[in-house]
């Protein structure tokens, strides 16, 4: 069984100007430049900081949150991230 986490990525759909903005996933200070929607990364087991943002005018660290968790062998995290309307508020996280 492989180790991961799903992440689902969303925003306000009204702020229709981060439809071309791509956000990135940094894992452990590793940088994933996703879309907007659902991924699934492979992680090994223990102790990960994944810490979620966009650039906008910039600003490259825009609605910045960040979360960290313990992943067990064969564990798949879910995480949420959701980018409210304000574009230089936190992003809201959940596990």
């Amino acid at each position: 069984m492989k180790t991961s986490i799903d992440i689902k990525l969303n925003f306000f759909p009204l702020a229709w100007f981060l439809y071309f903005v791509e956000p990135i996933i940094e894992i452990n200070g590793e940088k994933h430049k996703k879309e907007w929607g659902r991924h699934r990364l492979e992680l090994t087991p223990g102790k990960h900081l994944v810490r979620i943002y966009f650039s906008y005018m910039g600003k490259t660290e825009c609605g910045l949150n960040q979360v960290e968790f313990q992943v067990k062998a064969g564990e798949t995290k879910n995480i949420s991230y959701y980018m409210p309307p304000f574009l230089f508020s936190k992003g809201r996280i959940k596990i």
